[in-house]
């Protein structure tokens, strides 16, 4: 009887972000089934391994247990063994310290961290959000607007969910402005030469300590009106956890649904039919292109066997939702029973699960129609063309080039580098 496979022994690793920038990532996803089966192993950079974890039913399974299954990075045994070189982009997702928030806990401080998060998301009107994102939508294309041309990624999908985000958490445009730019730096899988997690940790802390002394309706000062959280610590801790949800995963929806709607990419005959629209187009990308295509690790917190591969206490299983999620959809050539069909894992599932599917579903659908309404884009180069992000977590495209014809007036939506706040209050329903 053959010995079980253990990562430990295992060398010349595929690179996870094969998975997210082949031109053909289900093809990469079907060959590591046809090589490894439903657990396959990766490198999440050089010299770090991980279990890529491929069926929807495992994926689930995983998910839901948070005994088994750990969020908390220190129990992962990559600390232990130095995998983590000197500039690495992993540590976010893997932290070597304790970080608190919902996302790096499990069992009753994971709820307890993680119900603030969900009264204040679902406590969102969502009129006046959108009223919110259309105007902030409208602000980044007027700065574009008369040149005819854009890339639609850099001056668009990859400012505006931060940028609204911060908005929601009470920063002014310029600070939000640049705590966008922050958290995209913390968050970048490319190496930078400057360590920006303190300077973003800073301007958060000093927001919050501003809300525990003077309070507003903001989102910041609803969470520390929950009662929660015991410090300013954990409220931080939590914006940084929803600032990294707001940044590679939404502009990875956004650009990816612009995308499919300027190529018809993956639904012939469907765009400008009529019947297919901007939510068609936003289910589909969920399907066949989930914004967070792999979920960052989980921790195994005993050894145990998965098929044929000996899980060691300790491994990391990131979970491939993308390629989970495009097997379910690969079963009914029918893009609207796919829509209706709630089975792809775009969200996660189980006590992790993403806290504001809705907000970045209006997020999205604001920011495409808004683009789309008020100019007529065309992709400017070939789909071939497209380079995508070398991320282990999302795909998304670097560039997105697009031109169009300049409208005879550009509607200004803002002055003195300020966003007006339309009347009413988007956090309150």
């Amino acid at each position: 009887m053959p010995q079980p496979v253990r990562l430990t022994e295992l060398t010349d690793l595929m690179p996870i972000t094969r998975t997210t920038t082949a031109r053909d990532p289900h093809a990469v996803y079907r060959a590591l089934r046809d090589q490894w089966g439903p657990v396959a192993p990766v490198e999440l950079e050089p010299g770090v391994p991980a279990w890529l974890v491929l069926e929807h039913a495992d994926i689930v399974r995983i998910a839901r247990d948070d005994k088994l299954f750990s969020r908390r990075s220190e129990n992962w045994n990559g600390h232990a063994r130095g995998l983590l070189s000197t500039g690495t982009r992993l540590l976010p997702m893997i932290p070597a310290g304790e970080r608190f928030s919902s996302h790096f806990q499990d069992g009753a401080e994971r709820a307890r961290l993680r119900a603030p998060l969900d009264d204040v998301f679902n406590d969102l009107d969502e009129p006046m959000l959108g009223a919110m994102l259309r105007r902030t939508c409208n602000q980044l294309i007027d700065e574009f607007a008369e040149d005819g041309q854009a890339d639609v990624v850099s001056q668009y999908s990859a400012v505006l969910p931060l940028l609204a985000v911060g908005q929601l958490f009470g920063f002014d445009f310029r600070t939000g402005r640049r705590v966008a730019h922050l958290a995209r730096e913390v968050m970048s899988p490319v190496a930078s030469n400057t360590d920006v997690l303190p300077e973003l940790e800073g301007i958060l802390t000093d927001h919050i300590r501003a809300r525990y002394a003077a309070p507003t309706d903001d989102l910041t000062s609803r969470l520390i009106r929950h009662g929660a959280f015991t410090s300013p610590v954990e409220v931080a801790h939590s914006l940084i956890t929803v600032l990294a949800g707001a940044n590679g995963p939404l502009e990875s929806w956004v650009s990816s649904t612009l995308l499919s709607l300027l190529t018809d990419h993956g639904t012939p005959g469907m765009v400008g039919s009529g019947y297919y629209g901007v939510d068609q187009a936003m289910d589909e990308t969920l399907w066949g292109n989930s914004p967070s295509g792999n979920l960052p690790p989980l921790v195994a917190t005993k050894d145990l066997l998965m098929g044929d591969k000996y899980i060691e206490r300790g491994d990391a299983l990131v979970l491939a939702v993308s390629a989970a999620s495009h097997e379910i959809a690969r079963q009914s050539a029918d893009a609207w029973e796919r829509a209706e069909n709630r089975s792809q894992l775009a969200f996660g599932n189980g006590p992790h699960r993403c806290p504001a599917p809705r907000l970045a579903r209006i997020v999205t659908r604001n920011a495409v129609d808004t683009l789309l309404k008020r100019l007529d884009v065309r992709l400017a180069i070939d789909v071939d063309q497209i380079e995508w992000f070398p991320s282990p977590w999302e795909r998304r495209p670097i560039r997105l080039p697009v031109t169009f014809t300049p409208p005879i007036e550009v509607r200004r939506h803002w002055s003195d580098g300020e966003v007006p706040v339309p009347a009413g209050d988007p956090l309150r329903t």
